[in-house]
């Protein structure tokens, strides 16, 4: 990480990996959007690596797995090169060697022991869940320096562009149990909020703040390298290293034309990323989070407002609420404009993108079409409401009802009163 560029902005176009992959190499996020599931990607863009090929590179896919017999990625054969797996570390390095011996070379090492499943394999030596998903965290950095060395002993580390990325993060269920999936869920912030950092020697090492996207790394490396891209599609990602930073970040679940996994509690759905905010909509309507000071995404905004008719926000007060809110987090959100004003942004940038890709499946007319309803964004998904204020009540219901009491204790007071004056 000292030596690299590290792109604390970056967000993920995707919760499940082949969704990420196939975003990755062709450079843009519709690859699968007409299909009813995760498919073969469209190839709006030429691969990533065929491009590489053909500019002279000697292309690799290694991966390390607990299933290596298993065929890998089968619905990206035509994007990638031939899948090379092992379940032995020293085996990758040792291919790893033989592969950079070329006098240009093109590797995609595919670290599977970070997921799940796959980290059962150190099962034995872990102790509590914790332990597991850290040791091989630990495992994967490990290989990585293995990989690293034999560069810097080879004297081609100055002269190597090393790209490490995460596709997707895990939750661990603190959205709801999903069945029991961990990625592939809607997606909230923990889940697409990944690492990204690029070593290359001209890049100044440091934090980069800017967003970042999975659908500008071809371009970044193309840029990187000298080769020319072939990025034809329009909706194509733009070099991290020379292009102007983007303004938003786009992620999704399910392609846009999936329906809703109804019986396992997992929408469809969509989200753009600012600085601080992300918004996102499903068809359970629209919720947003601050994602600097609540990276799990577990208090959404849009219960502290209303939508009014213009489709902006109107703050809602909470009755009877701690000072802590009422003093100075309620005060700020309704004197302060940021979350009125990202809210619009953001909403307008989803409109959009949304509307783009709903075009590109209208174009291409597949037999089965499921749209995302437009009117998702003129509601407040209020899933949970209830449960997220307990006790509280807000400031209709609670004073309306506070009212109704006083009434009846003055009308109360009042017979009473009538009643001695007659005595």
């Amino acid at each position: 990480m000292p030596q690299s560029r590290v792109y604390r902005s970056y967000f993920s176009s995707a919760t499940s990996t082949q969704m990420v992959l196939a975003y990755l190499f062709h450079g843009n996020d519709c690859e699968m959007d007409t299909a009813l599931a995760i498919a073969k990607p469209a190839a709006n863009n030429p691969s990533l690596f065929s491009t590489l090929r053909r500019a002279g590179y000697r292309t690799e896919f290694l991966g390390v797995s607990m299933q290596p017999g298993k065929k890998m990625l089968p619905l990206l054969a035509e994007t990638l090169p031939p899948v090379w797996s092992t379940n032995d570390f020293d085996a990758l390095l040792q291919k790893f060697d033989e592969a950079t011996d070329a006098d240009r070379f093109a590797i995609y090492v595919w670290n599977l022991v970070t997921h799940v499943e796959h980290a059962m394999a150190l099962g034995p030596y872990a102790q509590g869940l914790d332990d597991l998903i850290g040791g091989a965290c630990a495992v994967a950095d490990h290989a990585l320096g293995g990989m690293l060395d034999l560069l810097e002993r080879k004297s081609l580390l100055g002269e190597t562009t090393v790209v490490i990325f995460g596709d997707h993060g895990d939750d661990y269920w603190t959205h709801g149990f999903k069945n029991g999936l961990l990625h592939g869920v809607e997606p909230h912030t923990q889940i697409v909020h990944c690492p990204l950092m690029i070593r290359d020697a001209s890049l100044p090492s440091g934090n980069d703040h800017g967003l970042a996207s999975t659908i500008d790394l071809a371009a970044t490396c193309f840029d990187l390298l000298g080769v020319i891209p072939e990025l034809p599609f329009a909706g194509s990602g733009q070099s991290l290293a020379s292009a102007p930073r983007r303004q938003f970040a786009f992620s999704q679940n399910f392609t846009a034309n999936q329906p809703d996994a109804v019986k396992m509690d997992i929408r469809k759905a969509f989200s753009v990323h600012d600085g601080s905010h992300t918004l996102m909509v499903s068809s359970r309507g629209l919720e947003m989070f601050n994602h600097r000071l609540d990276p799990g995404n577990h208090c959404n905004l849009l219960h502290f407002f209303d939508l009014d008719r213009d489709g902006g926000l109107t703050f809602r007060d909470v009755h009877g609420a701690h000072q802590h809110f009422s003093m100075a987090v309620g005060a700020m959100l309704e004197r302060d404009d940021t979350v009125r004003r990202d809210f619009k942004r953001l909403c307008a940038a989803l409109r959009d993108w949304l509307a783009g890709k709903q075009d590109y499946i209208a174009a291409r007319a597949p037999p089965v079409v499921n749209p995302l309803d437009p009117a998702c964004f003129d509601r407040i998904n209020r899933h949970g409401q209830e449960a997220f204020f307990a006790g509280a009540r807000d400031v209709r219901r609670g004073r309306g009802r506070s009212i109704r009491r006083s009434l009846g204790r003055l009308l109360r007071y009042l017979f009473r009163r009538s009643d001695h004056v007659r005595a």
